[in-house]
């Protein structure tokens, strides 16, 4: 027996053409099917993986990627409105983001099938069986994650924990049936498959309701969007620098008050002890210090470690690296008055006090010199 979804596979196998757009379009029509027959019939599901010898694969990573525009809309749309301020990798890193989460499940139920199958593995068809087995686990999480969105509050630690536990007690349950139909490959590769009767209406109104659900998590994305679109994004070019005042963790006593530096280019590098990109920004941020500072420059390194690095490891890093500019330490208040999301992030004030550039991420000396250049010049 051949499903109606082997049928449409079948016709995609030509490289090239026709043929494979409408084997891309015939996948995007059945995978509310194929999603709603993993959920409620997953012996029938794994069968036809099993036997197709693919599909687990698609399936997880279809699943992901709209799930990552569902429920991390808000971080989407931020990155979207600081594409300028070098918000591109960052729009890339939300759509990867989920997969980022689905990969270690995937990698251990694959394991798991490949170690239960004994003689009878097949690592290929172990992998995408253990890709499929994963997609429970991801549908589990995402009721949890829509309905925070939806609720808007940030749940106790322990509800998320539980939210993985009960996600991780589904999927181990398909990695059992995944396990029992690798071992039977020997007398029928569908054999397991067609043990259970076919139901249509049902699986096709699970993988509805499951993609519903990313919809209603989508909806609340969209909501906070809406009401909160001034939040996203860095801050404004050509808006006033918000002030600050910081005490200073670089072995000197006393704070920095930002508006005290009023009338020169002010360069305020946000950064962290635990990120790797902007301890590899460290030799730039020196040379630039160095070559620009006598000229009247002020660099000032905003550590935004909070509470994950204590204190005085921050000043013995300090220390160590010799940072030839004041660093002030930063517990959330300058990160969030400059609503900056990723580390490292420059901004560059122009005398006047406003905000003249906003770069984020690993950034050449002369893009930064240039936009320090352009903040001392006058106004057209």
């Amino acid at each position: 027996m051949v499903s109606p979804d082997e049928k449409a596979a079948a016709t995609t196998t030509r490289p090239g053409g026709p043929d494979r757009g409408a084997g891309i379009a015939s996948l995007v029509r059945g995978f509310p099917s194929a999603l709603g027959r993993l959920l409620v019939a997953p012996v029938t599901a794994l069968g036809d993986i099993d036997a197709a010898e693919r599909g687990g694969f698609s399936l997880l990573v279809g699943w992901c990627l709209v799930a990552a525009v569902a429920l991390r809309f808000v971080n989407l749309a931020d990155a979207l409105v600081g594409l300028d301020a070098g918000g591109g990798l960052r729009v890339l890193s939300v759509l990867i983001a989920e997969l980022t989460e689905a990969v270690p499940v995937a990698l251990g139920a694959s394991l798991v099938v490949i170690a239960g199958a004994g003689g009878k593995r097949d690592p290929a068809v172990d992998l995408e069986l253990g890709c499929a087995a994963t997609v429970p686990f991801m549908v589990g999480r995402a009721v949890f994650r829509a309905a925070v969105i939806v609720a808007g509050v940030e749940p106790p630690h322990r509800w998320r924990q539980a939210s993985f536990v009960l996600a991780g007690l589904w999927a181990a349950a398909v990695v059992a049936l995944a396990v029992r139909i690798a071992r039977a490959r020997p007398t029928s590769r569908r054999a397991a498959a067609e043990a259970e009767p076919r139901a249509r209406a049902a699986p096709r109104l699970a993988g509805w309701a499951a993609l519903g659900m990313l919809a209603i998590g989508l909806a609340g994305g969209v909501r906070w969007t809406a009401h909160n679109a001034s939040r996203l994004g860095p801050v404004t070019r050509g808006a006033p620098a918000p002030d600050f005042t910081l005490p200073r963790i670089d072995g000197q006593p006393g704070s920095i008050t930002l508006s005290s530096l009023r009338g020169r280019v002010v360069v305020l590098d946000f950064w962290a002890t635990w990120c790797p990109p902007c301890l590899a920004m460290l030799p730039t941020m020196h040379e630039l210090a160095t070559e620009l500072g006598p000229s009247g420059v002020a660099f000032v390194g905003v550590d935004s470690d909070g509470d994950r690095t204590p204190a005085d490891e921050v000043s013995r890093f300090v220390a160590e690296h010799a940072i030839p500019y004041p660093i002030v330490y930063d517990q959330g208040q300058a990160n969030e008055l400059f609503r900056v999301s990723a580390l490292p992030t420059l901004v560059v004030i122009a005398p006047d006090g406003s905000i003249s550039r906003v770069l984020q991420g690993l950034t050449s000396k002369a893009t930064i010199a240039k936009a320090i250049r352009a903040a001392g010049s006058p106004p057209p």
